[in-house]
Order: structure tokens, then C-alpha cells, then sequence
């Protein structure tokens, strides 16, 4: 498809601002949770976390159900469908005052989201090639961090007037989907039309996928902890406001955007291997700084460093499998991608919770992330020098 450069400014601010929904779907109402848990003093914490997360259990189960649908029958139509829904679905939070249907408008959004995501990554691939999807992917990778800054202090805010406050914000879904109607066009590539050269048997390289699934599982677990529990862990030091909270918790967030947004500055040096190793090592920096300090201040400077490390692995992750999968199921890859990437924040802390009665508190948590991001570091610089080593030139 051929577009003026208005075109594609247009198409990159929808794209942009349709990714910065899914980061909406947590970081908004996280500085919440310590007001949700006082509003339901008889619910356990873990189930308050879970209001948090809920959306990425369903953004797991149904974004490969989203890949699918949006390579069989385009990529349009599905994203304002789920735009639509997100909105709805997002700002039943502020009427509902029930645990059980608070959940399940969550979990009604996460499918939403599912979509949200699969399709704008999907549509990055579709839209730009080589050096201009590597920057626009470092970008968008930015906008998902940088809105999370935005968001968290935003939801902060509102939290400290009510914590159904942060729920509102979820209307944006829908002031998106008229502007997302009439700017985007369907890619002809993901067209349903049935010829030979489209039902012809594509190549997926599962080894290497999966292996990029499983980093980004990894690395959402790790991010997820600050949102989920640097919360509860500054709240033990003594009161805290919502606004606080936020102001900490945008710390990963806003280090995360810098990252990302510099991705397509640094990549042509550093090999998708030699990312990840520097990413795991500046996120176990960091995760020690917040298990050891007693400071709020440190617990900032721990949560950016952790940011820094963090930020680049979803364009990393992004870049590495737009080089080795076929346009024509990209939609399906990607849906798989966004579902193993959200299922880390989902049972980022369901793994929390028993690892925390184990280590006998949450500041040894974060030391033990700290000794796991080391030893994944080293597991990657091997496979670099052996069976990845055509990755480790990428």
C-alpha cells in the first residue's frame, strides 16, 4: 500500500496509542490495590492482586484465538470490535461493588485487550519493513512504557480521591475507535482470499519461537512485581499515598520507555543475544537494591535500574520474531507472543505469593530475582556460543 507521510503519521499515532491501552489494563489501577484490599477487608490478598492481573490470564487464553481470527479475516474490523469492548468493559470497575464482578469485567477486558495487541503488533509487520519497523517498534515499545508512567501517576491520583477513580480512565478505548475507523486500512496481505500461493505450507521455526515466548513470559513476570507488589512492600515502611505509590511505580515504567525508545539507536551494535544478557544483568541490579534497601528513595532507584534492564526486551523479542516468521502468519505467532508475554504478568504473583511464605518475606523475593536474572544471563551467553549462535549475529 502506498501512503503520504500523512498517512503513515496518522497510522503510527493509532497504532501508538492502541498499545498504550493494554498497559492501561494494570498500571491504572495499581496504585489502587491498597485502597481495593481496605474496601474488602475480608478478601484475600492474592484475590486483590488478581483484579490487578485477571486481564492477563484472559489475554493469555485468547490471543492466539486473536491471531488466528485477524489472519483469517483481517485485522481491521477485530481491532475496533475489541477497542470498543475494552472501553465498556474497563469503566464497569467504577459502578460494580462486588469482588466476583469486578473480576469478571476485568477479565471481559483482557479478551478485549488480547485483541488490542496481537492486531497493532501484527499491523507494525504488515505497515513497515526493516529498519523502519526495528525503530517504530522501539517506539511503540516506548509509548507502552512511557504510558504506564503517565497511567500509574494518573491512576495514583485518582486513587487517593477513591479507588474506583482509577476505572474512569478506561474510556479512552472508546474516544479511540472513531479515529482508529477512519485512518486504518486493511492490509491487502491479510486478506481472506484463497489462492495458491496463500495455501501454500509456511515454515514456522518452533525451537526458536518458543524460546523467545519464554524469555518474554520471564521478563513480564519480573516487570509485573513492581506494579503487583512494590505497593505492598512500601507500605509496610510506615503510611504511604496512592499518589506516592505512583510516583515509585512509574520509576521501572519511565526507564523502560527510555530503553525501548532508543531500541532502534543501539540495536545495529548489540546482537538480540547480547540485549537480553545486559537486560537480565541490570534487572537483578536492581531487584537487590529493593531487597536490601529500607529506603523509599533506594526502592525508586532500584525499580529504574530494574526498568532499564527490562525496557528493551519486548522490542527485542518483537524485532527477533518479525526476522524469523512469515508475513502470512504473523497474526498467529504474535497472538502467541502476546499471549505468553501477558501469562507472565498473570502469574507474576501467583508465583509471588507461595515463593514469599517460603523465602519468609517480600524483600527476599526480590533478592531471589535478583540470583534468577544472574543465572538466565548465563544460560543465554552459552546458547549464544552454541546452538544460537546465528541469533547471537542478529
Amino acid at each position: 500500500m502506498e501512503k503520504t507521510i500523512s498517512q503513515l503519521t496518522h497510522i503510527k499515532a493509532v497504532l501508538l496509542f492502541a498499545s498504550t491501552m493494554t498497559v492501561m489494563s494494570g498500571a491504572i489501577i495499581a496504585p489502587a490495590l491498597p485502597g481495593i484490599s481496605r474496601h474488602f477487608p475480608d478478601q484475600p490478598q492474592v484475590l486483590i492482586q488478581l483484579i490487578l492481573t485477571i486481564p492477563a490470564l484472559m489475554i493469555t487464553l485468547f490471543s492466539p484465538l486473536m491471531g488466528y481470527l485477524a489472519d483469517r479475516f483481517g485485522r481491521k474490523k477485530l481491532l475496533l470490535m475489541m477497542l470498543g469492548i475494552y472501553g465498556f468493559a474497563g469503566v464497569a470497575g467504577f459502578f460494580i461493588d462486588r469482588v466476583d464482578l469486578l473480576l469478571s469485567s476485568r477479565a471481559l477486558m483482557g479478551i478485549a485487550v488480547a485483541g488490542i495487541l496481537s492486531i497493532s503488533t501484527t499491523l507494525v509487520g504488515d505497515y513497515f519493513d526493516s529498519t523502519e519497523r526495528a525503530r517504530f517498534l522501539g517506539l511503540q515499545s516506548s509509548c507502552m512504557a512511557l504510558g504506564g508512567v503517565i497511567f500509574i501517576n494518573l491512576g495514583g491520583i485518582l486513587s487517593d480521591w477513591s479507588w474506583r477513580g482509577p476505572f474512569l480512565l478506561y474510556l479512552t478505548g472508546v474516544l479511540l475507535l472513531p479515529y482508529a475507523w477512519a485512518i486504518l486500512q486493511e492490509p491487502k496481505a491479510s486478506s481472506g482470499v484463497n489462492t495458491d500461493v496463500t495455501d501454500a505450507p509456511v515454515k514456522v521455526d518452533y525451537g526458536r519461537t518458543g524460546l523467545a515466548y519464554l524469555i518474554a513470559m520471564i521478563s513480564m513476570a519480573m516487570f509485573y512485581m513492581f506494579p503487583a507488589q512494590l505497593p505492598f512492600l512500601l507500605s509496610q515502611q510506615g503510611q504511604i499515598s496512592g499518589m506516592a505509590i505512583g510516583i515509585a511505580l512509574s520509576m521501572a515504567a519511565l526507564t523502560a520507555s527510555i530503553v525501548a525508545f532508543c531500541y532502534g539507536y543501539y540495536k545495529p551494535f548489540l546482537s538480540v543475544m547480547t540485549i537480553y544478557v545486559l537486560g537480565f544483568l541490570l534487572a537483578a541490579t536492581g531487584f537487590l537494591i529493593v531487597g536490601f534497601t529500607q529506603s523509599y528513595a533506594m526502592a525508586i532507584v532500584g525499580a529504574a535500574i530494574s526498568g532499564l534492564g527490562l525496557g528493551a526486551f519486548m522490542p527485542n523479542t518483537t524485532t527477533w520474531l518479525m526476522r524469523i516468521t512469515p508475513q502470512r502468519v504473523r497474526g498467529r505467532v504474535f497472538g502467541g507472543f502476546t499471549s505468553t508475554f501477558f501469562f507472565g504478568q498473570f502469574i507474576s504473583p501467583v508465583v509471588v505469593a507461595p515463593t514469599m511464605v517460603w523465602l519468609e518475606s517480600l524483600r527476599n523475593v526480590f533478592t531471589a530475582m535478583a540470583i534468577v536474572c544472574c543465572l538466565l544471563a548465563v544460560v543465554l551467553i552459552i546458547l549464544g556460543k552454541t546452538t544460537l549462535q546465528a541469533d547471537n549475529k542478529l
